[in-house]
């Protein structure tokens, strides 16, 4: 059997010969949808304040103010959102031949339609002639609802659909015709700017949706086309057809030149998944790494730095394909090896990876890494063993030259994870220490996690998630590493489970009652729910900004998305196992990151340390400003005092109790004794200047990002309170909690934070309601989440 492999790491396969195109499914499309519908959300706070601002009045009379002799044109332009003009567009797609596009036009339009029509009669907001402006109506007065604009989301659903089968030209054509619909409406008075921001938010992301639903085609490319392009390119070559495999980023094909030679034929696509801008901000956040830094450069780049790479590895020793052609254009490129006749190790049989094999391959990785290249897709798939049994190593597709420590190791753990999925990872493991040497081996263990890995393997364990933590125990064993586990907490004990159940429902229940739940409930004033949703951002950029002083903790280079996701984890522990609980979940996590253990003590110690240090200076900040302008003179006796402080310690005890309880559980006795905020202060080492600074300054962020939540949620319910009074009695409340965590549990921080609500001054009904709405978005919520996804994001995320 001979067979290539693709950037894909992906086995090779037989193509299909249904004479269907081929459809794949991007997760990215999904994040589109949950961007559109942000958009239509942020919209819809705007539009639910029944007032219309005036930058998007400003906006209007701009548009609607153009000369009226494009009014032909623009009508003309304007029926392409009409939902009549659907079928017309889906019909047309079809006779020309393109079935799977009209059937994509057709779902996103009517989806589009339907989806506006309901959001109009949802948010009841009146089109430019029912606010007092100065309007021109070409067609005359348009009258009915105005949010969201049917037509440009009609149009955005059209354009949305039919980008994966347009060429890149064509694209930027339909998604400016989409903004000409958009704006049209606009200039014809029938539509407002935030209708139509709304209306496109709509479309892309029900057009998204239908791309992840149904699919998109891939590219497919005419072999006589291949062969014009290599004799053009001073390469001819005959017998080109489709090589038997599967790739994600590129065609395969097979050829043979004038001298008889063998050739493999990359065809690279023009629109990769990895040039996608989302996919390319999603890897950075989630795992602080773009692998294929390459992928957004033009194609004929993308094709010489591959066939580069390949060069440079082929001159240091490693068994590399002879690169024979790299060319292209925007269009396409090409990149021309000799064929190699051998199977992938993903397709070997168990019983052919022997411990020589094994060594042998990672002897090739050994001289990869002293050329200093990076693989960046380092799979079973992209070795292949010949005849004789030597490697050879293929596919430099999103390979790096000059590449840093953390991008070779990551190549060594994926290809240890790659491997560990087809055979057992003892010898696998053995094979790499003894290639590559102990210390290499233990650099790429923290790089072991789901979330670091390629699509490809992160598939294969999905099936089996068994086996990462296996190889991951073979590894510390072999190097006598400690090994970061769970948190040592045993079973808690239902009785500590019950007393922190009852204390939660106590506050979560109490604090409604507390008020009266009907008064509670009917707090929220017209246009509260656009303060809310401005609560519900700051209590997230606050927790980023958290978790972005926490990298600065460590000198190892940690995702913001992983940190933001432990932090999660941790809140939960802390519930049942109090400060112990996050310290342990921090430290487990920091230390599965591969930080040693003393080390990530010392992280978490500077971590509170710098935390307690933002909380004094912006709380004396905010104090003197508040003094100056005198914004805390005013107290009156808190509303309900008695009730409160008597629901508040309630609570507390029982959560305090429930946490005692489960202590005893403890497998790890006397560490659930919380050091000082001195012993912890004596044991942080000074560190770099600047990591202090950065670390301070994101601390800062968080605790003001806090009380601006805290301050948007006492507008939402109503409450009279100044901003800089409640940001002031906010971060005195969190340098108390950050000094004395203890005080900062359920039930102490929630009846602490209405009581000093209702001394400035807010109603009850409004101050229970804030409060419990802060708690919930910053601490609550951000629990029940860890807990929820614990699992999972140790399956994604752990090491």
């Amino acid at each position: 059997m001979t067979s290539r492999v693709l950037p894909a790491g992906e086995a090779a396969v037989e193509p299909p010969r249904t004479g269907r195109r081929p459809v794949q499914r991007h997760p990215v499309d999904l994040v589109r949808v949950v961007l559109g519908l942000a958009v239509l959300g942020l919209g819809l706070l705007v539009a639910q304040r029944g007032r219309l601002p005036v930058f998007e009045q400003n906006l209007f009379q701009i548009v609607n103010d153009l000369p009226p002799e494009a009014f032909p044109v623009v009508w003309a332009v304007m029926q392409l959102g009409n939902v009549a003009a659907v079928p017309v567009v889906a019909a047309v797609a079809a006779l020309t031949g393109r079935v799977r596009m009209a059937r994509d036009m057709l779902v996103s339009g009517v989806l589009a339609y339907l989806a506006a029509d309901l959001v109009k009669s949802v948010v009841q907001r009146e089109r430019p002639g029912g606010f007092p402006l100065d309007a021109h109506f070409p067609e005359g007065p348009v009258e009915g609802l105005g949010f969201v604009s049917g037509h440009s989301a009609v149009a955005a659903a059209l354009a949305t659909a039919v980008v994966p089968y347009l060429s890149r030209r064509a694209r930027r054509t339909a998604w400016a015709l989409a903004w000409a619909v958009a704006l049209a409406r606009v200039y014809v008075g029938a539509h407002l700017p935030l209708d139509i921001a709304g209306g496109l938010g709509v479309g892309w992301a029900i057009g998204s949706l239908v791309h992840w639903a149904f699919g998109v085609p891939r590219l497919e490319v005419p072999p006589d086309r291949v062969a014009r392009w290599l004799a053009h390119y001073g390469l001819p070559a005959r017998d080109v057809r489709p090589a038997a495999v599967q790739a994600r980023s590129s065609i395969p094909f097979e050829a043979v030149d004038e001298q008889g030679r063998r050739l493999y034929v990359k065809w690279l696509e023009p629109d990769r998944r990895e040039r996608d801008w989302l996919y390319r901000l999603w890897r950075l956040l989630a795992v602080r790494d773009v692998k294929d830094a390459d992928a957004v450069a033009p194609l004929g780049q993308q094709a010489e730095h591959e066939a580069v790479t390949a060069m440079i590895a082929r001159e240091r020793g490693v068994h590399v394909p002879r690169v024979l052609l790299a060319r292209g254009k925007d269009r396409g490129a090409i990149v021309v090896q000799e064929y190699v006749v051998g199977r992938g190790l993903d397709e070997l049989p168990v019983e052919e990876l022997t411990p020589e094999l094994l060594t042998e391959v990672w002897r090739q990785v050994a001289l990869l890494r002293g050329a200093r290249v990076a693989h960046h897709d380092l799979v079973a798939a992209s070795l292949l063993v010949d005849p004789d049994g030597r490697p050879w190593v293929v596919d430099f597709g999103n390979a790096l030259t000059g590449a840093s420590d953390d991008a070779m190791d990551a190549d060594v753990a994926e290809l240890l994870a790659s491997l560990a999925l087809r055979t057992d990872p003892g010898p696998v493991v053995d094979g790499a220490i003894t290639a590559l040497g102990p210390d290499v081996v233990a650099a790429a263990l923290p790089q072991l996690t789901p979330m670091s890995l390629t699509s490809v393997t992160r598939s294969a364990l999905r099936a089996d998630r068994a086996r990462l933590e296996a190889l991951r125990r073979v590894i510390r064993g072999r190097l006598g590493l400690p090994d970061p586990d769970r948190p040592e907490f045993g079973p808690p004990g239902l009785a500590a489970r019950l007393a922190v159940a009852a204390g939660a429902g106590l506050v979560l229940v109490g604090v409604p009652l507390l008020a009266g739940a009907t008064e509670f409930f009917d707090v929220v004033e017209d246009g509260g729910w656009r303060w809310l949703g401005a609560a519900v951002a700051l209590a997230v950029l606050a927790r980023a900004a958290n978790a972005a002083a926490a990298l600065m903790t460590v000198e190892r280079r940690l995702a913001l998305g992983r940190t933001y996701a432990a932090s999660l984890v941790a809140e939960s522990a802390s519930l049942l196992h109090g400060g112990e609980g996050w310290r342990r979940s921090a430290a487990r996590f920091l230390e599965r990151a591969g930080v040693l253990p003393e080390d990530a003590r010392r992280s978490i110690g500077r971590y509170r340390v710098g935390a307690v240090v933002a909380a004094v200076v912006v709380a004396g900040g905010m104090l003197v400003m508040a003094a100056v302008e005198g914004r805390l003179g005013d107290w009156d006796a808190p509303e309900a005092l008695v009730p409160a402080v008597a629901l508040g310690l309630g609570a507390w005890a029982l959560v305090l109790t429930g946490q005692w309880l489960a202590g005893r559980h403890d497998t790890a006795p006397g560490s659930r004794r919380p050091p000082s905020l001195l012993s912890t202060l004596a044991r942080v080492p000074a560190g770099d200047p600047w990591r202090w600074g950065a670390q301070f300054c994101w601390s800062t962020a968080g605790v003001v990002l806090e009380a601006g939540a805290l301050a948007a949620a006492m507008h939402a319910a109503g409450g009279s309170v100044r901003l800089l009074a409640t940001a002031t009695v906010y971060a005195a409340l969190h340098l108390l909690w950050s000094v004395l965590p203890a005080t900062g549990a359920p039930g102490a921080a929630e009846v602490s934070l209405l009581l000093a609500l209702t001394a400035l001054g807010a109603p009850l009904a409004s101050a229970c309601a804030a409060a419990l709405v802060f708690r919930v978005l910053t601490w609550w919520l951000p629990a029940l989440l860890g807990w929820l996804l614990t699992a999972r994001l140790e399956h994604r995320f752990g090491a």
